[in-house]
Order: C-alpha cells, then structure tokens, then sequence
C-alpha cells in the first residue's frame, strides 16, 4: 500500500486517485481550465503535453528554468498542432492575465454559438 506523503497545505481538494503520479497528472490537467507551466523536471514535462494534447490555455512562464525554458524547442520539433492556446511571458501577472482573458474569450466564442 502507497502512502500519500506530500505537502498538502496549500490544497483546496485532495483526490485520492490511486494512479501514482503520472494517473495524478491526467486527472489534474483535465480538470483544469488555464495550466502555469514554470521551471519543472519530467512531471511538469509530462502536465505540459498532457495540456498541450487536451487543448488547455497554458501559460509559461519564461525565464524560471527548467522544462519551461525549453518548451518553445519542444513544440517546435514535435510539430503537432493543438486547439489549446500557448502563451509566454516573463511576468507572472501578466502571463497570468492573459491566460484569464484567453478562457474569458473562449467562452464568449463558445456561449455565442450555442445560441
């Protein structure tokens, strides 16, 4: 039996999904609507394509090290195209209004065809 041994203070919502950390990552993205991608290792490499695939608005957050230094590099050689929205900035506010106004726009476009 696996044992939950992580921070968990800064949590609204713990699930419990019993998939390890890679089962963890598709459930979080999936329920995410804008996904912060900065610095990071493998598992933020593995929630940025997980977002990148899903369509996710996904900002990056340039400058931070890490995988997001090299997500320009990785969406270039990949060469898949995505309905998500891919966004960069050295700022974090501004990067993060960005990615608010692109799910804002979004939705606008989404209720407007709906009627």
């Amino acid at each position: 039996m696996q044992r939950y041994g992580l921070p968990d203070d800064g949590a609204d919502v713990i699930i419990y999904t019993g998939f390890g950390y890679k089962g963890r990552n598709v459930v979080n993205i999936r329920s995410s609507d804008i996904v912060i991608i900065f610095g990071g290792a493998t598992g933020t490499l593995n929630e940025f394509t997980i977002a990148y695939d899903e369509g996710k608005v996904i900002g990056v957050l340039e400058g931070s090290g890490g995988v997001a230094d090299q997500i320009k590099k990785i969406v270039e050689v990949c060469q898949k195209s995505t309905p998500g929205q891919l966004f960069f900035d050295s700022d974090p506010r501004t990067l993060i209004q960005t990615c608010v106004s692109a799910i804002a726009a979004r939705d606008h476009l989404a209720d407007r065809s709906v009627k």
